[in-house]
């Protein structure tokens, strides 16, 4: 191999990592002490991150051998991989601990110590033999099953009484 393919792919440290553009950008370190800055760096399609500085490594190429024509393949951070992945899984994961993971048998497993948010014009629909909650459910709308909803039952309760007696009282509301 002659100098001139060998310096055409290298191993590089990154800093300055921008995403703030049409593509992300960053600063690599092709040599010891020579910085090229704003080198794009490639992503695969549908998948995005902004990799933690500390420890950013990747490959760089110089597009038909040319110096002033770089691009990062896709970053890595060893000192922040998920890792332990089985044989067919596939994850996502952020620098907090923050979990994806599609498993080989197509369950989904997701952790997380924030809040998880979906938001959609078109509506959350799930299929499953059943549903289960840990913890309080609270909702703004209507809660409704296959007999009604829970104001019908509010509605029907407030307006019971017994035996010719009162009604209840306190209403709910």
């Amino acid at each position: 191999m002659t100098d001139t393919n060998r310096g055409m792919i290298r191993r590089a440290v990154l800093k300055n990592v921008r995403d703030d553009g049409a593509m992300q950008t960053a600063s690599v370190e092709v040599a010891d002490g020579v910085w090229r800055d704003n080198v794009e760096i490639m992503q695969p399609y549908g998948f995005a991150a902004h990799v933690p500085e500390d420890g950013a490594l990747a490959i760089v190429l110089a597009v038909g051998g040319d110096e002033g024509d770089l691009v990062v393949l896709p970053v890595a951070n060893p000192s922040a991989r998920m890792g332990g992945l089985k044989e067919g899984e596939v994850g996502c994961y952020n620098k907090s601990g923050d979990r994806m993971i599609l498993q080989a048998d197509g369950t989904l497993d997701i952790k997380t110590g924030a809040q998880i948010t979906i938001q959609t014009d078109a509506g959350v629909f799930i299929t499953a033999q059943i549903v289960k909650v840990t913890g309080d459910i609270e909702a703004t709308g209507n809660v409704t099953d296959k007999n009604g909803s829970m104001q019908e039952m509010r509605d029907r309760y407030n307006g019971h009484n017994h035996a010719g007696g009162p009604p209840p009282s306190p209403n709910m509301d």
